[in-house]
């Protein structure tokens, strides 16, 4: 999922947004986390990362704002990555961030594992995909489902990872409003408002919805989070509401929020949906799950 681009100067490597096509919560854990279960797709909004040789490690960032410092998962990814090898090289970083933060689409997950796949490239670190995503794992939870298949489903706090087979017929609407919700603020929530009542079908039947219209996965887009986003949200910008006005056969929400998607079944469907979305007032784009394979490419400078 992740490719490596080779270039005159060093590596290049564009970082997907994930969504979860469905989000269970089994329970809460000891270790202040909670069990769930999620069928998660890589989408076709990117952030950009180009690695090249420096004495040491620098991050720097453009685009959407996002702290360049060591708080950023890209710099925790790098110095993970050095550690574990032993390495003394460096690196500058720069990051064009496209994926809106805080609002459940896991770019900064994608950002850390993307960092680590370029600079275990870029080092010639010589560690394989089962072993980023072991180190990937004591970084971020997300960061392990970026390093394997783009359509998955997840178990535990994320660090288990199902590569799903299925071909996928639908496009996507990325919708999201002007915040971002704070993921331990939902969970609280959730918590507060315990587990849904209804009976909830098995997240992976949406798995054998993948060829089928849109309309027939609407009633499998089931996030247990989304109660506890509501709370959260408050009174502000309903995003599923805006969605299903403009006519999409099926919503979901992502994450812990605060973007929603919705499929549809051809690309003019979901360039209509971004265009009645955006005159709502809502930021929206048309995606599609990414391809899988992975290849290394010189590109001319």
């Amino acid at each position: 999922m992740l490719e490596t681009t080779s270039r005159k100067q060093g590596i290049a490597v564009e970082a997907p947004a994930k969504v979860n096509l469905t989000l269970r919560v089994l329970g809460s854990r000891k270790d202040g986390y909670h069990d769930l279960e999620s069928v998660v797709a890589a989408v076709s909004l990117f952030d950009a990362l180009e690695f090249e040789p420096a004495p040491d490690v620098r991050l720097a960032c453009e685009g959407m704002a996002v702290p360049n410092g060591d708080e950023n998962l890209v710099m925790k990814a790098a110095r993970r990555l050095a550690e574990e090898c032993g390495c003394r090289k460096g690196a500058h970083i720069r990051l064009k961030k496209s994926i809106p933060p805080g609002r459940g689409f896991g770019g900064g997950s994608s950002d850390a594992a993307a960092a680590l796949v370029g600079l275990n490239a870029l080092w010639d670190t010589g560690m394989g995909r089962k072993e980023l995503a072991c180190l990937g794992a004591s970084i971020g939870s997300d960061v392990p489902l970026f390093l394997g298949s783009p359509v998955c489903v997840i178990r535990g706090r994320g660090e288990f990872v199902e590569p799903a087979a299925g071909a996928c017929a639908w496009w996507l609407v990325l919708a999201w409003p002007d915040f971002g919700l704070s993921t331990a603020d939902v969970y609280a929530a959730y918590d507060r408002l315990g587990a849904p009542r209804a009976a909830r079908p098995p997240a992976t039947e949406i798995l054998r919805r993948l060829a089928r219209p849109a309309r027939d996965a609407a009633q499998f887009l089931l996030n247990d989070l989304e109660p506890a986003a509501d709370v959260v949200r408050g009174g502000r910008t309903d995003v599923r509401a805006i969605l299903r006005q403009a006519g999409a056969p099926a919503v979901g929400m992502t994450g812990s929020g605060s973007a929603y998607f919705a499929l549809a079944d051809t690309e003019s469907d979901a360039k209509r949906l971004v265009q009645k979305t955006r005159a709502a007032g809502t930021q929206a784009c048309v995606a599609t799950i990414v391809a899988g394979a992975e290849e290394q490419k010189e590109v001319p400078q």
